[in-house]
């Protein structure tokens, strides 16, 4: 017998022991899980699903793909038409962009190699969320969330540029155009709909059964404070990122901790990836390595620029005046600014690396 199915066995038989010997604790659990998905998840990410789907169905990805696609060798030694799983990777959140990246791998878009390549950067947490969610609904302070966002997608290049020398020296997919199927209005928006309702059920019962498992499994091990947080981020980061958000440790040292579970992801996020490119055949190893150092990276950076830019009451006081929105929008500017400078270094190393693009692409 495997050792990943006697692994699956143990934990299922544990989490039935751990139900039924805490059924109570069990269903109080799940009813705050659920009031979580409803009053946060929900709200959220649900008309931001939506929104997403109309503009992959409607054919727009297809003009960012081309906005974008002369950046993707250079950095991440990835064809162009990968870059789609990447910009819906962090726009639209988990786990699209891994839907994607197998999705273009089934269609001979790109090669295995160059799959699991962009699994290991390309699935990662929406704006709506970290803005929405983590910035407002949890710390009622936007420039948090815009911090936090920041942090995140400079983590996920970071993590695409390392990643570029994985399986170097393996055939990568000759380049090929994209293409979407002409729709009508009315069948976008339905293609959209029903595929948003599925997300958010996936995404709200994962969150619901890893909350109940992890708060049980927590209870039983002697942790508590900043250790119990952070485990329960491993496993469920929605929930871990409540509970960081609740202890009584700085404000920075919350933010670093946050980005680090954000980044993560946890296993509640692992298991929604694992289950929509099963199908696919992928390895996961280079999706779990990079989403921890995803993680370590997105909370690393954060640390870095607390270091510079330490938090006073004065400086992120929850508050709407004029200097708070010159703040917020000094620090947007700055992040789109790095974004701009990262994008004409890539380009300056594709006109360089163009010939060894079109050499590699030949069978």
């Amino acid at each position: 017998m495997k050792i990943k199915k006697i692994l699956i066995y143990l934990f299922a038989v544990g989490a039935v022991v751990l139900l039924i010997k805490n059924a109570s604790s069990a269903i109080r659990y799940a009813s705050d899980a659920i009031a979580l998905c409803l009053e946060m998840i929900v709200p959220t990410l649900f008309p931001f699903f939506i929104c997403s789907g109309i503009l992959i169905y409607s054919g727009f990805c297809e003009l960012l793909a081309k906005a974008f696609q002369f950046c993707m060798y250079p950095l991440f030694r990835i064809s162009p038409v990968g870059s789609s799983a990447f910009i819906l990777g962090i726009v639209s959140g988990y786990p699209l962009g891994a839907v994607t990246a197998g999705e273009l791998y089934a269609n001979n878009y790109i090669s295995k190699t160059e799959a699991e390549r962009l699994l290991a950067f390309c699935n990662n947490s929406g704006p709506l969320f970290i803005l929405g969610s983590v910035g407002i609904a949890i710390y009622s302070n936007i420039k948090y969330g815009i911090a936090l966002y920041v942090a995140h997608i400079l983590a996920a290049l970071t993590v695409g540029i390392l990643f570029r020398f994985y399986g170097r020296n393996k055939h990568t997919a000759p380049p090929t155009r994209m293409t979407t199927p002409e729709r009508s209005m009315g069948e976008i928006f339905d293609i959209a709909l029903q595929n948003s309702i599925r997300n958010i059920l996936t995404v709200c019962g994962a969150v619901l059964f890893f909350s109940v498992i992890s708060r049980l499994f927590l209870n039983i091990l002697p942790v508590g404070g900043v250790t119990s947080a952070l485990v329960s981020g491993l496993l469920e980061f929605v929930t871990g990122t409540v509970k960081i958000s609740r202890l009584t440790i700085p404000i920075m040292d919350k933010l670093v901790f946050t980005s680090v579970v954000v980044g993560f992801a946890g296993l509640s996020v692992h298991a929604q990836v694992m289950a929509v490119i099963a199908r696919f055949h992928l390895s996961l190893a280079p999706y779990i390595i990079g989403k921890a150092m995803h993680g370590i990276i997105a909370g690393l950076y954060m640390y870095i620029y607390f270091r510079f830019n330490p938090i006073t009451t004065a400086v992120f006081e929850s508050s709407m005046s004029r200097s708070f929105a010159i703040s917020s929008t000094i620090e947007t500017v700055t992040a789109i600014i790095v974004v701009i400078a990262c994008i004409f270094c890539a380009f300056g190393l594709y006109l360089k690396q163009n010939s060894e693009y079109k050499r590699d692409t030949k069978f």
